[in-house]
């Protein structure tokens, strides 16, 4: 059974009211993105439409819109093994054809077939004007966009002052089905010293004042397994995961590769033995987080290879400014490592003090960084010859 929040309906009501851009402005779990995508369902039974979903990556699409689509198949009856071809898919819905791509940045994919509708999810992580721009002009009935509200971008400055629009603001008390779990890890941030603008932006939904991210130098891109590497090890356990990340350092050409191995919450010791295994071997080694010295030995025992951080006095600030002296390149589908990136600013850029979140892969990069680098004098990293 299809639950509709008031999102849906604002939405529905600002296209059938004719709307030629619908902009969803809101916080996390606000059910902006469901609701456009439950829309655009209905939308798709009914007439017979060319429509595009877009976003950034491919891998975020899978992981956030392909997947909640696929749900809201299942919750109208509907089997999307038997609607969808294709990687990335294309779904046969009534009359209408639905495409998914990611745009990666390439104004080149932007040029390309005329469709009725665009839905452009998470427009402010790197989708820039020119490519909205050109999506936008092949499109002849309604474009839907939705974002986070984490800081101004050029929708700010080139669309809203410029262009009729619906804006719809949302936050999470407009989701009466957002699972109690994620509503608890909103409001645990409630008046949370150091939480203020992440509060302003994802609890309520509003424009947040960053003075930008840590590091905004990265892109997408493959591993590069011919480096010496090491994996990064952060133990969570409730709202915050248990991370496992594999990082390569290219010293010569300034490049940090980052492949996210495991992004996982509630694991009991036994599960998360069990997983580092799946992508360590015995002899690679393990920089953990010194936090948590009970679990470095569990791990230990089991025969990894696996060491604390070191992280005297002044360690945080040192180790982001040697991370930003590289170009990160992150594989394709470590798509929580790109939203930590898309996300991770300072709490107090003047102090050096970084927001106590969005860290959970970031700060083992920070450790297993600083290490390669401090072994990066022609020495021996895993076996493999330090460039």
């Amino acid at each position: 059974m299809a639950k509709l929040s008031d999102v849906f309906f604002k939405n529905l009501d600002a296209y059938q009211a004719g709307e030629k851009l619908i902009i969803n402005q809101g916080g996390q779990g606000s059910s902006k993105t469901y609701s456009i995508l439950q829309l655009i369902y209905l939308i798709a039974k009914k007439e017979a439409y060319r429509i595009t979903i877009a976003s950034y990556a491919l891998p975020h699409l899978k992981d956030g819109a392909i997947s909640d689509f696929n749900k809201i198949l299942y919750s109208f009856n509907e089997n999307p093994d038997l609607l969808k071809t294709g990687d990335p898919p294309v779904y046969k819905i009534g009359n209408s054809v639905i495409n998914f791509f990611g745009i990666e940045g390439n104004v080149a994919k932007a040029h390309g077939p005329r469709r009725e509708i665009l839905f452009i999810n998470e427009i402010n992580h790197k989708v820039t004007y020119d490519v909205y721009d050109q999506l936008a002009s092949r499109t002849e009935i309604v474009k839907f966009i939705d974002f986070n509200p984490d800081q101004e971008f050029w929708l700010h400055e080139k669309i809203i002052p410029n262009f009729k629009h619906t804006l719809i603001k949302s936050n999470f008390p407009d989701n009466p089905w957002l699972p109690d779990g994620e509503l608890q890890n909103i409001l645990m941030k409630k008046d949370k010293p150091g939480f203020e603008n992440w509060w302003r932006v994802y609890g309520l939904g509003e424009l947040g004042k960053l003075e930008g991210v840590i590091y905004p130098n990265w892109r997408f891109g493959e591993f590069d397994n011919s480096l010496p590497y090491a994996f990064g090890l952060d133990f969570g356990f409730h709202p915050d995961p248990d991370a496992l990340v594999k990082i390569a350092i290219d010293h010569k050409n300034k490049k940090i590769y980052l492949k996210e191995c495991f992004y996982l919450t509630g694991q009991k010791i036994s599960q998360l033995k069990v997983n580092v295994g799946l992508y360590v071997l015995p002899h690679e080694l393990i920089v953990a987080d010194s936090a948590e010295p009970r679990l470095i030995e569990e791990l230990r025992v089991e025969g990894f290879n696996i060491e604390k951080a070191y992280k005297p006095d002044g360690s945080v600030i040192e180790g982001i400014r040697i991370v930003q002296n590289y170009e990160l390149i992150v594989d394709p589908d470590s798509n929580n490592t790109a939203k930590e990136l898309n996300n991770y600013i300072w709490n107090n850029k003047r102090a050096g003090i970084p927001i106590d979140g969005f860290n959970h892969i970031l700060d083992p990069v920070r450790y297993v960084t600083a290490k390669l680098t401090k072994s990066n004098q022609g020495s021996e990293v895993l076996g493999f010859s330090v460039a």
